[in-house]
């Protein structure tokens, strides 16, 4: 009878681990596996002019310069910016406006932007209006005699990815620490 009741008790729990183990596997799933790739972001831009890099000034003439930025194609979506630089003297003797669709970076004398989206074509962005420096037509030829430096523009132009970045100015910001660590 003890035989019997024993083997009646490893009966029971046979049939209850198996009863345990049929309902956990009918109540386990699991999903489909999803795998993910990361890839690198791109943004490449160049600054090209076509005009040349030394002018002939006189009084009242207009210089043709025409820096132009592109933004390559496939690149990611940026925040472009110009920065112009012009000599202590440049401002006496010769004037330009920027170009269409660049914006004033506040606080920061000089520097231009925009909002570049992703595009399979190249962009092109001309930095000033019309291609054109002008030479001050109040000019004498005292004031050209007394010249000790010519009047030098200098155009630089940066763009940095535009996810992650909160504003034109925290892009500019971020440009320029990443600057002072090269």
């Amino acid at each position: 009878m003890k035989k019997s009741y024993i083997s009646l008790i490893v009966a029971a729990a046979v049939l209850l681990t198996a009863t345990i183990g049929f309902t956990l596997a009918y109540l386990i799933s699991s999903s489909n596996k999803v795998e993910n790739t990361f890839t690198v972001g791109n943004i490449s831009i160049s600054l090209n002019e076509t005009t040349g890099s030394e002018y002939k000034m006189a009084p009242g003439v207009t210089i043709l310069k025409d820096p132009t930025v592109t933004v390559e194609a496939n690149s990611d979506a940026c925040w472009l910016f110009v920065k112009t630089q012009t000599s202590s003297n440049f401002g006496s003797f010769c004037e330009f406006e920027i170009g269409q669709g660049w914006q004033t970076l506040q606080q920061n004398e000089g520097v231009y932007y925009q909002r570049v989206e992703k595009s399979a074509v190249n962009q092109k962005f001309k930095v000033l209006k019309n291609d054109r420096i002008y030479v001050k037509d109040t000019l004498t030829e005292e004031d050209f005699n007394a010249l000790l430096k010519n009047p030098t523009l200098k155009v630089t132009a940066y763009a940095i990815q535009c996810e992650g970045m909160l504003s034109a100015l925290d892009a500019w910001q971020q440009l320029n620490i990443i600057r002072e660590e090269e």
